[in-house]
C-alpha cells in the first residue's frame, strides 16, 4: 500500500518537520527522522497520508485530467491505469496508453463504475472531496487497501498555488527533487513576467466569458482568472466583485458594465466572431467584438472538448501568463505566437 491515512501512533505531529509551502493553503508535506507524510486541508478537515517510500511502481487512478497533468510533468504517465473519461485528456503518451488498453475509463464523479475501479486494484485513487461524501464507496476502497487522496486544487485562486501542487504529487511519487525543480522554473518564469507587467500603467480593460443559456457567468474579482488578468497587465472589468467564484449576470448587466472593454477573453465554445453573432446579435454591442480583440483559450482543445488549458495550463500558469501578456500588449497578431489562445476572426 502506498499511503496510510493515519499517522503512525509512535510519531506525534509536534515531532514533524514541515516543508515550506509558498503559495498553496490546501496541502502540506511533513517528515520525521525516518518517515514522510503529505496532508490536504479541506475547510476544518485535514487528511494525512503516510508515504511508503519502498513502493516504486504505484498504480494510480485519476478522476480529472489536471491530476494526470502533474504526473505527466513528472513523466509518470506509466503509473496511471484508470481515468474518469478519456475524452477530457490531451497528453499524447497517456492517450497512446489508453489506445493500447493499458488505461481503463471508470466514470466521472458521481457516476463511477465501482466494480471496474475495484477490478483495477490501484494503490491510489486521486479525486476531489466530492466523492468523500459517499461513505459506502470510501469504505469499499478501504477494505481493498485502496487509498483515496483528495486533491481540491481547483479551490486555490492563485495560479502559482495550483501549480505548487506538483510538490504534493512529487512527494507521492518519490520525485521531490524533480517536482521542486519544475515548480521553481514555473515560479521564476511567472514572476519574471509579473515584474514587466507591473511597470505597465496603461492597463487594458478586460472582459471574460459569454452568455450560456440565459445567464453570463463572470469570475469574481479574487478568482483564479482575475489573478491571471491582473498579473498579465490587464484590468478586469468586474474586479470589484470580490468573491473567488463566479457571478451569474444577465446580458443587459454585462452590456452596461463591459461594453467599452478593450479585450475579450475566454468566450466559452465560440471559435469565430461569426459563430457568436449567430447566437446573439447583441455581442456586437461590445467594443472588443467590433475591434477584433476577442481571444479564446481553446487552441489546444481536442475534438471532444477536452481542453489542455485546464490540464497542462494549471501546472504551467507561466505559459498562460505569457500568452495573456502578449494579448494585452498587442503583440499577439499572429496566432502561432500563442500557446493556449487563438484570436477569433
Amino acid at each position: 500500500m502506498a499511503c496510510q491515512q493515519t499517522i503512525n501512533h509512535q510519531v506525534s505531529k509536534e515531532s514533524l518537520i514541515f516543508e515550506a509551502i509558498e503559495f498553496s493553503k490546501m496541502f502540506g508535506i511533513a517528515k520525521s527522522s525516518n518517515e514522510q507524510f503529505v496532508f490536504t486541508i479541506n475547510n476544518q478537515d485535514t487528511n494525512w497520508y503516510h508515504l511508503d517510500k519502498t513502493q516504486k511502481n504505484l498504480k494510480i487512478v485519476v478522476l480529472s485530467s489536471v491530476f494526470s497533468a502533474y504526473l505527466s510533468e513528472l513523466n509518470c504517465q506509466k503509473n496511471i491505469i484508470g481515468v474518469d473519461n478519456i475524452h477530457y485528456y490531451n497528453d499524447s503518451i497517456l492517450l497512446h496508453q489508453f489506445n493500447q488498453g493499458l488505461i481503463v475509463e471508470i466514470g466521472e464523479d458521481g457516476l463511477i463504475d465501482e466494480e471496474s475501479l475495484l477490478r483495477l486494484k490501484p494503490d491510489i485513487v486521486v479525486g476531489s472531496s466530492f466523492n468523500k461524501i459517499n461513505t459506502a464507496f470510501m469504505k469499499r476502497l478501504k477494505l481493498q487497501n485502496i487509498e483515496y487522496i483528495i486533491c481540491d486544487n481547483f479551490k486555490e485562486q492563485h495560479p502559482l498555488a495550483r501549480a505548487e501542487w506538483i510538490k504534493f504529487f512529487g512527494s507521492i511519487m518519490n520525485q521531490t527533487i524533480q517536482s521542486d525543480s519544475i515548480f521553481n522554473v514555473t515560479k521564476l518564469n511567472y514572476q519574471t513576467i509579473l515584474k514587466t507587467t507591473n511597470l505597465n500603467k496603461n492597463r487594458k480593460m478586460v472582459m471574460t466569458d459569454a452568455k450560456f443559456g440565459d445567464t453570463w457567468n463572470v469570475p469574481g474579482g479574487n478568482s483564479y482568472t482575475a489573478q491571471l488578468i491582473n498579473d498579465a497587465g490587464g484590468l478586469y472589468i468586474f474586479q470589484q466583485k470580490t468573491d473567488k467564484f463566479s457571478y451569474p449576470l444577465s446580458m443587459e448587466v454585462v452590456i452596461k458594465a463591459a461594453s467599452l472593454a478593450d479585450i475579450w477573453i475566454h468566450t466559452n465554445q465560440y471559435k469565430s466572431l461569426k459563430d457568436m453573432i449567430k447566437v446573439d446579435n447583441r455581442y456586437a454591442f461590445f467594443k472588443p467584438f467590433n475591434s477584433h480583440q476577442v481571444f479564446n483559450n481553446n487552441k489546444r482543445e481536442n475534438k471532444f472538448g477536452g481542453n489542455d488549458f485546464w490540464e497542462k495550463g494549471v501546472v504551467r500558469p507561466d505559459i498562460i501568463l505569457k500568452d495573456l501578456q502578449s494579448i494585452f500588449s498587442g503583440d499577439s497578431n499572429k496566432n502561432d505566437s500563442l500557446h493556449f489562445y487563438t484570436k477569433l476572426n
